[in-house]
């Protein structure tokens, strides 16, 4: 199709076929085509930040996207899957293929001075629900000093961007940059043709002035 060609063109993604399954090429598809439109194509010095990012899922695009290294931190690295390989395991091996980090942790323990020109964040737990039905424990349940801590890393100049799934916790996500003091542009409903999922999502865009 048309905007796979031109995502083709612009973008390095020679090297996810080594690594992606069919499933994840999908999503990095997704990934790479919500950053292309709503940031342009742009080089980062790096490493960039991608908080909850799971298994790394996503470095192959965050890397074709910026052209460099990445971060990704996950609070839940040590889930496993159904053939006991845990999130951690899968998340080093996706690091070392792209010269990136994945960190397991919580983001609240990354140094402030450890800043970074571009973050990503998808999906954060701004209600209670969704992390009590991945069976994390309810003092995790942090969003406002997790949100504060995200901008606080974010270098004079970077940008943050946040994806909330659904109205509702874009409305929670809301309330929580008026209660943080951070300016956020709201960029309503982020689609692309490459989604795999059901539910749409919500984007916000945070510059950082100084």
């Amino acid at each position: 199709m048309a905007r796979f060609e031109e995502l083709g063109e612009k973008y390095n993604l020679g090297e996810w076929q080594k690594v992606c399954n069919a499933g994840e090429w999908q999503q990095n598809l997704y990934l790479l085509d919500l950053l292309d439109q709503i940031l342009g194509k742009q080089q980062q010095p790096g490493p960039n930040l991608d908080i909850g990012s799971k298994n790394g899922v996503y470095f192959p695009a965050q890397v074709s996207f910026t052209g460099n290294s990445w971060h990704g931190i996950e609070i839940d690295a040590y889930r496993r899957y159904w053939n006991l390989v845990s999130r951690r395991d899968y998340g080093d091996y996706m690091a070392k293929q792209f010269d990136c980090r994945f960190i397991s942790g919580s983001l609240l323990e990354l140094l402030p001075n450890a800043t970074y020109q571009l973050i990503t964040w998808f999906l954060p737990f701004v209600v209670e629900m969704p992390l009590s039905a991945w069976g994390l424990p309810r003092h995790l349940y942090q969003p406002s000093a997790l949100l504060a801590h995200a901008f606080q890393l974010l270098a004079p100049g970077g940008q943050l961007l946040i994806i909330n799934q659904g109205e509702w916790e874009a409305e929670v996500q809301k309330r929580l940059f008026i209660a943080t003091s951070i300016q956020a542009e709201y960029l309503g409903q982020v689609s692309s043709l490459f989604s795999p999922f059901h539910q749409p999502r919500f984007g916000w865009l945070i510059n950082k002035t100084k």
